[in-house]
């Protein structure tokens, strides 16, 4: 999801700035999650220094309306039938209490709780393994986002309106988010083996954080914050796959939402022209103030605004400057799905 322009999945609701608790890490273990087989393509940036840019396999990516387990096993057949490798974002919504449930409010405009989401990422993972070649890899990441929270602006119009189920406590939000994405993971780990699969599913978590949703940079810092204590290390990692927008949080807030959690991983959202560029200068200054360079993960690219390769090539050819990457391991498409 992008600020600009009207919010796709924005539904109307009725209508003490928090300071940095942990520093940006000036360290970062990245837990090896494997990229799938690559096709070569050149770029100018690659073609003057003498490399090719290797462009991941990618993969299908879906804003959920719901937790449908029948379409999330087809979902997750189409992957298998694709060899699909690298990751798989399944964004359920935004972070979401209702009656001391907690879910997600989903693109159908309905509360998920995350028992449900859990069933359907079984299903997913199940029509994965059933169609899918020998020996592949996938990451699959429950997804979620920041567009909606108490202080918050609600639609294009900026208004602070609050939102329909919202969490009482996002920390305790992202604590409860952690737990669901460990049990999922937990069970795939287990259903793998009793089948004897030789393919391997993990279970991430994901988070399309946009600074223009949360300008405090309250909600974002307390989900982040409850999501890594309840971790307590770098696994199951939580995607970033969000906007570096310029203007809106602090450089070291920006930071500190795509690195400086532990678990954090980012794949920048590429829709737009100054999609790259924003997070090339992120890159930047990170590089000046601490003297080591950090890389990027993935490419996430939206149905309609322009091709997978295209922004692909954009990313990596305004960050490899400045990182030295001669690659990005994960490429992926977002698509609107049936009940969203």
């Amino acid at each position: 999801m992008r600020w600009r322009g009207a919010h796709l999945w924005w539904t109307p609701g009725t209508c003490s700035r928090r300071s940095l608790g942990h520093r940006v890490a000036t360290a970062f273990v990245f837990v090896a999650l494997i990229a799938g087989p690559a096709t070569v393509s050149t770029t100018s940036y690659a073609a003057v220094n003498g490399y090719a840019a290797v462009t991941p396999s990618q993969t299908s990516s879906y804003y959920e309306g719901n937790a449908n387990l029948s379409r999330l096993y087809l979902q997750g057949e189409h992957a298998g039938r694709s060899s699909a490798q690298g990751i798989v974002i399944l964004d359920f919504g935004r972070p979401a209490v209702a009656g001391g449930v907690y879910g997600t409010f989903g693109f159908g405009n309905v509360l998920v709780p995350f028992s449900s989401i859990a069933a359907g990422v079984e299903s997913y993972v199940r029509g994965y393994f059933r169609l899918a070649p020998r020996y592949t890899m996938l990451n699959v990441a429950v997804g979620t986002n920041n567009s909606c929270g108490t202080g918050q602006p609600c639609g294009p119009s900026q208004v602070i309106c609050g939102c329909p189920d919202e969490p009482p406590d996002f920390s305790v939000w992202g604590q409860q988010f952690a737990y669901a994405v460990e049990q999922i993971g937990a069970w795939t780990s287990a259903y793998r083996a009793r089948q004897k699969f030789t393919d391997d599913v993990r279970i991430v978590a994901a988070d399309d954080i946009e600074p223009a949703y949360d300008p405090a940079y309250l909600n974002t810092y307390d989900l982040l914050e409850g999501y890594s204590d309840a971790v307590g290390g770098y696994f199951p990692p939580l995607v970033d796959y969000g906007s570096a927008d310029a203007n809106v949080w602090t450089d070291d807030e920006l930071l500190q939402v795509a690195y400086g959690f532990p678990p954090d991983v980012p794949m920048p959202e590429i829709y737009y022209s100054p999609d790259a560029a924003e997070w090339a200068a992120l890159l930047s200054y990170a590089k000046a103030v601490s003297g080591r360079s950090r890389e990027i993960y993935g490419v996430l690219t939206a149905a309609g605004t322009g091709s997978p390769e295209a922004a692909y090539i954009e990313m990596l050819d305004a960050v490899a400057p400045i990182t030295n990457q001669r690659s990005i391991p994960w490429l992926s498409t977002i698509n609107i799905c049936c009940g969203a």
